[in-house]
């Protein structure tokens, strides 16, 4: 079982929310298909995310996903984030959480999205990732505690 602590002061208008870093790339089927074909695999990319509970699902920003190479298996949906309506992309991709023991998430579904205007983060993790893990906020202490 692993856990983790991140500070978070939601009553500090500054503070960006509960961030956590990740690693970001393609599932560990699709590398492995690549690596047979002799083509080259991008190396993880490590980024901040932000813990979204209004997030029914896990977003990336859309130039991140390019930039990952990450397997792109649908498109032409919408979703509702940050607010507003976003055209989406969907993704077969996998994600780990560095410097922590948290399990890491292979073989599941990203969608991409184009993000305005939010230079703190790259993904957002929604409660398809969520529901996987205790979330405890402490208040006092300003600490959101995730346990898996």
């Amino acid at each position: 079982m692993g856990s983790v602590i991140l500070k978070w002061d939601p009553f500090d208008i500054t503070d960006r929310g509960p961030l956590i870093d990740v690693n970001v790339m393609n599932s560990a089927d699709v590398l492995k298909a690549w690596r047979d074909d002799g083509l080259e695999c991008p190396e993880p990319v490590r980024m901040k995310a932000l813990l979204d509970t209004g997030a029914s699902i896990t977003a990336i920003s859309k130039t991140y996903a390019n930039y990952c190479k990450l397997r792109q298996t649908g498109e032409g949906s919408k979703i509702t984030a940050i607010g507003a309506e976003h055209q989406c992309w969907e993704h077969a991709g996998a994600i780990s959480f560095p410097g922590t023991n948290l399990r890491p998430f292979d073989s599941i579904r990203i969608r991409s999205v184009v993000f305005e205007k939010e230079p703190f983060y790259a993904v957002l993790i929604g409660r398809d990732i969520l529901r996987n893990w205790t979330l405890v906020f402490d208040g006092r202490s300003k600490r959101v505690t995730i346990t898996d």
